[in-house]
């Protein structure tokens, strides 16, 4: 995704950057041109220390990001999160809530944000969380939820496609057929999920 290859490349410049002006330190020390080495020191300090404080940025980046999660992870599990979860859908009846939905809908939408702005947090992807957030989003479209919604509400939940196709790729690969059949697998299960859902 986009913000995991711009932080590489940030980084990639950065290490280049500080490399040369070390091996250029070098250089100038080992030919005694002491004017130069004093100037590409000066250089090689500021590279240091712009380092550093990418690298604290990113540390303060990712500690925000997990506490999110954590925050995101206790909401789930919330007395009001698990009523919604056993009232979106009732399979029985082939009866949806939608108000229920949406507050699902929204909170994976939440969850998909997040997973975009962190960048490289791939432990949202592997975790619970980004395992249901692929499922309701598969289920909701396949039954034309978000469609629908869309109509009503413009152009919703895109972070949640995002991150669903996204999921997608990495589960099924890049092959439409693998999707596909992902897809129709996934599917075939949903009664299963909904079921299991209430019980919770």
């Amino acid at each position: 995704m986009k913000p995991r290859f711009f932080g590489t490349l940030i980084v990639c410049f950065l290490a280049v950057l500080t490399v040369g002006a070390f091996s250029a330190l070098v250089i100038f020390c080992f030919f005694r041109w002491w004017d130069t080495a004093t100037t590409v020191a000066t250089l090689f300090v500021g590279f240091v220390a712009a380092d550093v404080v990418y690298w604290q940025g990113y540390l303060i980046k990712r500690q925000l990001a997990f506490s999110t999660y954590l925050d995101l992870d206790k909401e789930w599990n919330s007395d009001a999160m698990i009523t919604t979860r056993q009232n979106a859908y009732d399979p029985s009846t082939n009866r949806w809530d939608d108000s229920r939905l949406e507050g699902a809908l929204e909170f994976f939408e939440k969850l998909a944000s997040l997973f975009k702005v962190a960048g490289d947090m791939h432990f949202i992807y592997d975790s619970t969380l980004g395992w249901y957030a692929a499922h309701y989003f598969l289920y909701a479209r396949e039954h034309n939820l978000i469609e629908n919604l869309r109509k009503d509400w413009g152009y919703v939940y895109g972070d949640l496609q995002s991150f669903y196709e996204y999921y997608l790729a990495h589960e099924a690969g890049r092959s439409k057929q693998a999707q596909q059949a992902w897809e129709a697998e996934r599917l075939s299960k949903e009664g299963r999920f909904w079921e299991q859902e209430r019980k919770d």
